[in-house]
């Protein structure tokens, strides 16, 4: 018999517990810019805290493991909202399309980045691996204002991007999502492109600086220069993509 959601909460609260680090809370409620509350666990401790607890309760199944999910996302406490998305991560393969309302909703209510960092490319992408018409509702959420979910829009790209056999099935749909976004004023939604650009760079070079070349007017410098990291020097000087652009 699978726990009650409560009771799974409760013993993933007392792994946490037990992986706080003395002065950790207030760093990294700063460094975060933060309005949670913060126990100050590192990501290491909760990690570890869900692989213990989905160890202990091996048969837990989808509606379980989204129902504890909700239960730890609706608390205001950072290390019970990142461990919602690990344990998303850690049990992606159960999700389904019609979970990506849940996801939705979770990056409308992010706080930080670093939530929405678990959930797009972690929960997001996979399914996106798995069900490509999932592209249309990154699409939406890459059309979106507020920022998180635009990122998360952005970021469940991730693993398509980053898998040199899926680049090719993927980036068109990639770029006409990230085409209009390159003017967004915003930090976390031009590094976000930059980081996606840059993954695919590392295997598919020419595609990547081709795309940017058609481009370079509307492409910020952050971006260009996340992008181009890994990116052969010969490659850039034939394109025209110079160091120092924006």
């Amino acid at each position: 018999m699978t726990a009650p959601t409560a009771a799974l909460a409760a013993e993933l609260d007392a792994e946490l517990q037990g992986s706080v680090v003395p002065g950790r809370a207030e760093q990294e409620k700063a460094y975060l810019k933060s309005s949670l509350r913060h126990l100050g666990v590192p990501v290491p401790g909760m990690r570890a805290a869900v692989r213990g607890l989905l160890r202990r309760h091996p048969g837990l199944d989808r509606a379980a493991v989204l129902a504890l999910v909700e239960e730890l996302w609706a608390r205001p406490v950072h290390e019970s909202r990142s461990c919602a998305g690990f344990l998303l991560e850690a049990r992606e393969r159960m999700l389904v399309p019609a979970d990506l309302a849940l996801l939705e909703r979770m990056l409308e209510q992010c706080d930080t980045w670093a939530h929405v960092d678990v959930i797009a490319p972690k929960a997001a992408g996979p399914l996106l691996l798995r069900y490509p018409g999932t592209a249309e509702v990154l699409l939406r959420w890459s059309r979106r204002d507020e920022l998180w979910v635009r990122r998360g829009g952005v970021l469940g790209h991730l693993p398509a991007l980053r898998s040199p056999e899926r680049f090719p099935l993927f980036f068109g749909e990639f770029g006409a999502l990230a085409d209009p976004l390159l003017t967004d004023p915003r930090f976390f939604v031009r590094k976000a492109l930059g980081w996606l650009l840059r993954e695919g760079a590392r295997h598919h070079p020419e595609e990547v600086c081709d795309w940017l070349a058609g481009r370079l007017p509307r492409v910020s410098g952050l971006t260009l220069r996340e992008a181009l990291k890994p990116v052969p020097q010969e490659v850039r000087l034939r394109l025209r993509l110079l160091p120092g652009h924006g």
